[in-house]
């Protein structure tokens, strides 16, 4: 996603905190769709708000590591051709994989029942939200293009750079859980039937995202 920005807007940009300009920033991406947005709206209506919130976590999560590598100047580490490969490979396993059982996962209606087996369950959707998003390698050419961005349009110092990428993680991070909420809200309008069609629409949409990563592997380490 190319982002041009006018010498005006950036240079009254520069003028705020790195922070506000972080997020700032970060509510261009508040209509970014893809394999994790789907997942999120999908364990919201079906799981509750609450799971949608460690879905949330483990994205967020998988972000953070990226923007501190780059940080830290371990991103020429990501954009190895064998590394991009094998997160691709993991990718789309991980993206068909989970759109097969979506299609044929039997649709339920959140109710709210909390025990305590239960909740042990909630790491695992930490771990769903880190891996669907950490292992795209789309998500690695988004935060490359947003750290060159910053590179060419600030003139940030490393402190400030970790305070701009702390608010953009902010923001999307809570559009992730206005988002989730929003479905959450919208679970009254929810029947059985509807929930079929969504595991299903949700089971196709991956499944599509594979095949695009399939061609993605395909077109950059096999031709």
């Amino acid at each position: 996603m190319e982002i041009l920005l006018s010498r005006s807007e950036i240079d009254n940009i520069e003028l705020m905190p790195p922070y506000i300009t972080g997020l700032i920033f970060g509510l261009v991406f508040i209509f970014s769709i893809g394999p994790a947005f789907f997942s999120l709206v999908q364990t919201s209506v079906q799981k509750g708000f609450k799971k949608a919130i460690f879905l949330a976590v483990g994205i967020s999560a998988s972000d953070v590591i990226y923007v501190i590598l780059a940080l830290m100047g371990a991103a020429s580490l990501l954009e190895e051709p064998n590394t991009r490969m094998w997160m691709a490979i993991g990718g789309t396993v991980i993206l068909i994989a989970y759109g097969i059982y979506s299609w044929f996962k039997q649709p339920k209606v959140y109710k709210n029942q909390i025990d305590g087996k239960k909740e042990l369950s909630l790491v695992k959707y930490v771990a769903k939200g880190f891996f669907l998003n950490g292992l795209n390698p789309f998500i690695v050419v988004f935060w490359m293009s947003i750290i060159g961005l910053v590179a060419v349009n600030y003139d940030f110092s490393p402190i400030e750079q970790v305070y701009f990428f702390m608010g953009v993680l902010t923001t999307i991070f809570v559009t992730d859980i206005t988002k989730a909420f929003i479905a959450h809200r919208l679970r009254s309008l929810v029947t059985p039937h509807k929930v079929l069609i969504l595991n299903r629409s949700v089971g196709v949409i991956l499944i599509l995202f594979g095949i695009h990563m399939i061609y993605f592997l395909v077109n950059n380490y096999v031709i």
